[in-house]
């Protein structure tokens, strides 16, 4: 039986390998326990990507918004934010961007190569900024890329959490689960 990754996992891990395993563990119990204020943000801030109502939308017909895509050559699934079928322009929503991180880019060249397998044309990627309203043009990603993530995918599905050692407790005082992990005596700076 093959196994699929979150494409969430992608940017989680480059944050922090430990709080995927983490989050898995409190999963099934209320987000209220370990949600800090910017997770909070984001999820309302996406509520409008995650709730589209393609049959009452006037945009249905350009626009496809939080479909799942999947990746039988990645091993990965997940949602997408926003594909524009037009302009064939697919676009990745943060709540806030100040910086780019290496796990943004993982998440959308996952989502990228999940549409085209899928036979969906993409020719622009974006990077959307919903607090500040601004867009981040992205290239498409060229095999190196694409190496690179099939690379860190391997990572993640390979990695040994019991082995695992935070070495950098600034990621440890912005993590929600830091009071709740047992990696570190760290607590974030939410509580």
């Amino acid at each position: 039986m093959e196994t699929f990754l979150p494409i969430t996992y992608l940017n989680d891990f480059v944050f922090c390998p430990y709080s995927i395993y983490l989050h898995q563990v409190f999963d099934n119990n209320s987000e209220d326990l370990y949600s800090a204020k910017p997770q909070l943000q984001g999820k309302i801030a996406h509520k409008d990507i995650d709730e589209f109502d393609e049959d009452t939308e006037p945009t249905k017909e350009t626009t496809l918004k939080g479909i799942y895509v999947i990746s039988m050559k990645l091993g990965i699934y997940g949602k997408i934010d926003t594909y524009y079928t037009k302009e064939k322009k697919l676009v990745e929503s943060k709540y806030q961007i100040t910086t780019i991180y290496r796990g943004y880019y993982y998440q959308l060249w996952s989502q990228y190569f999940a549409l085209i397998e899928m036979g969906y044309p993409i020719h622009a990627l974006y990077f959307y900024s919903i607090r500040d309203e601004k867009y981040f043009d992205v290239p498409i990603p060229s095999e190196k890329e694409y190496k690179e993530l099939r690379t860190h995918i391997r990572h993640i599905a390979w990695f040994d959490f019991d082995t695992f050692t935070q070495t950098n407790l600034k990621k440890c005082m912005h993590c929600i689960y830091a009071s709740l992990c047992d990696k570190t005596q760290q607590d974030h700076v939410y509580t």
